[in-house]
């Protein structure tokens, strides 16, 4: 039986769950900023957050797939509220300290990263309960992934002007908390997959590395991350610097991020049954946005290569994130979403490394032509590898049910 609801709390949860992880990246560090003076120490502390992410991945996926996505995202949902609040209310008893921030941090970041993982291994049961398209899903769910990137930050920066950052501790708790009722009331038909064999923590590496289309669409991903990290975190930033514009900065992300929102809705409304189509053209927008941004010329084409580089990223996402749904088996979905997450985090400090070996030897302009030739490869690695265009087109029957009307 088909629902309404099941879908508007399903974007609810995602859409509170990821404006609380954008508002405690900005909190966090204002906060240790505020009760320490110390501007090292806020880089500490989000160095040491940041650290646990790929454990949390990896053990999270098993979890998901033990004990199930729904309660998986609850009580993780719950575990980061508690983490967040936490900080207020050491700040009102104890008092915050170092230890505290990174203790607190830890645990938050322990937290958040499954729970974004279960809600991804949701995408079929809410698109089987609500009669809702998987690719319509998944194409709204990229677009509130870009409006978190461009909103959530400014929004949380305006709360803080407006507010004692306490106060705003306690509504990033608030948002994680509402994320997880969300889930919790969420009607949803129960799986009817029978349960899997194997249960060892590994199964999802070993499951995607039997699967060549599974381990090529790995490749991708993880190309693609080891070159996002240093252009978003080295070249960017060090050319707006130079040309001591720093405003033009925060115009470019934003450029990003509406692309990304842009690329998420046309996906879901231009691309129903196309997914080869989307996948093709969102690689040749990465490169297009590669060979843009490796000019360094100004703003206006760095900005152009932006919006590029945004629409590309929103149409693979819900595409990635498609095709493993309807091709992973509902009993390893938890830990092979897991494996990709955890390997993610490890190539983003993959790639910061490579572009710092790069501009010891190198200057900048040089850098960005590196990650332009990279994106070449990745991208024409993407489109005539073998095997893959068959796997990422959905069967025949699916892309009719696309164009029917949601029950």
């Amino acid at each position: 039986m088909k629902t309404t609801t099941t879908l508007p709390l399903y974007l609810t949860a995602t859409a509170t769950s990821l404006f609380g992880n954008s508002a405690i990246s900005i909190v966090l560090p204002w906060l240790v900023l505020e009760r320490t003076g110390d501007p090292a120490m806020a880089g500490t502390v989000a160095a040491a957050s940041a650290l646990p992410g790929a454990i949390a991945a990896f053990a999270g996926g098993h979890l998901i797939d033990k004990i199930g996505r729904r309660r998986m995202s609850v009580l993780s949902d719950i575990g980061s509220a508690l983490a967040v609040a936490a900080l207020a209310v050491v700040d009102a008893t104890l008092g915050l300290d170092v230890t505290w921030f990174i203790v607190l941090g830890v645990l938050g970041a322990l937290f958040d990263v499954p729970g974004m993982t279960a809600r991804e291994t949701l995408l079929a049961n809410v698109s089987q309960t609500s009669g809702v398209a998987l690719d319509k899903v998944a194409s709204l769910r990229g677009m509130l992934f870009g409006l978190s990137f461009l909103a959530g930050p400014a929004l949380a920066g305006w709360l803080l002007a407006l507010l004692p950052a306490i106060t705003v501790v306690w509504l990033t708790a608030a948002c994680s908390a509402l994320a997880a009722l969300a889930i919790a009331v969420m009607p949803l038909l129960p799986s009817d997959a029978a349960p899997g064999e194997d249960n060892s923590p590994l199964a999802g590496f070993t499951h995607i590395r039997r699967s060549p289309p599974l381990l090529i669409m790995l490749v991708v991903s993880l190309g693609s991350m080891v070159l996002v990290a240093p252009l978003l975190s080295v070249v960017l930033p060090a050319h707006f610097v130079a040309l001591a514009a720093p405003g033009l900065l925060g115009l470019t992300l934003s450029a990003y991020a509406v692309g990304t929102m842009a690329g998420s809705g046309i996906y879901g409304w231009a691309f129903a049954g196309r997914r080869w189509a989307a996948w093709v053209a969102a690689n040749l927008l990465y490169v297009v946005s590669a060979v843009l941004i490796a000019t360094l010329d100004g703003f206006w084409l760095i900005a152009a290569g932006m919006v590029a580089a945004g629409l590309g990223s929103g149409l693979l996402q819900p595409i990635s994130t498609v095709v493993l749904t309807e091709h992973v088996p509902d009993a390893l979905r938890g830990r092979v979403f897991g494996a990709y997450s955890a390997l993610a985090m490890v190539a983003s400090p993959l790639g910061l490394g490579l572009m710092a070996m790069v501009l010891a030897g190198a200057d900048l302009r040089f850098g960005a032509w590196m990650l332009a030739a990279g994106w070449v490869a990745v991208g024409v690695y993407a489109l005539v590898v073998p095997g893959l265009r068959g796997y990422i087109q959905p069967r025949q029957e699916d892309a009719h049910a696309d164009h029917r009307p949601a029950g």
